[in-house]
């Protein structure tokens, strides 16, 4: 069964950004990740876009999530931080203490702190709004590549092991 539909798409300045993530910001505006552009993109219902370059070269912005403080929480994978940005364009990053982690994506727990995966560390971290603290869990299964974060129905947090072909949860 075929669905009527109407589609319209809008070109980014840079076309060799490599987008990636996209959210609903709670300004009303659609926030997205350029991965290859270290840009956090903004674009509202009428096509306006603005763009933010991420202090950190070549950080590579990943997942993104709206926290409970307003502003857009993103991972940066090559940075090995936690950024945020408010809607007015200022950014704010956290170094992940674990080295080479690759921070991949990003929700907002039950707690109130956003929790992400630490994809080559093979962990899931937590950091604190209020004053960026930041705490790590090994996942039990070796190498098995922490992916995608959510919060689940249960209040615990649900993640994809990539390489473990596995589904994780870890109650907080």
């Amino acid at each position: 069964m075929a669905l009527d539909g109407t589609f319209k798409e809008k070109s980014v300045p840079h076309p060799s950004s490599g987008l990636e993530h996209i959210v609903s910001g709670p300004d009303g505006a659609l926030w997205f990740t350029e991965e290859d552009g270290n840009r956090i993109g903004r674009i509202t219902t009428r096509g306006v876009i603005t763009e933010f370059t991420v202090p950190t070269r070549s950080s590579r912005p990943d997942v993104m999530t709206v926290g409970p403080d307003g502003a857009m929480w993103f991972a940066e994978n090559r940075g090995n931080k936690i950024g945020r940005i408010t809607t007015s364009g200022k950014f704010t990053e956290y170094p992940v203490p674990t080295p080479s982690s690759d921070p991949a994506g990003i929700t907002t727990g039950p707690d109130g702190a956003l929790w992400f995966t630490e994809f080559m560390a093979n962990k899931i971290g937590r950091i604190t709004i209020s004053d960026g603290q930041i705490a790590e869990w090994l996942v039990p299964t070796v190498r098995s590549m922490p992916a995608n974060i959510i919060t689940g129905a249960d209040g615990a947090l649900w993640f994809s092991e990539r390489l473990a072909n596995k589904i994780g949860r870890f109650q907080p």
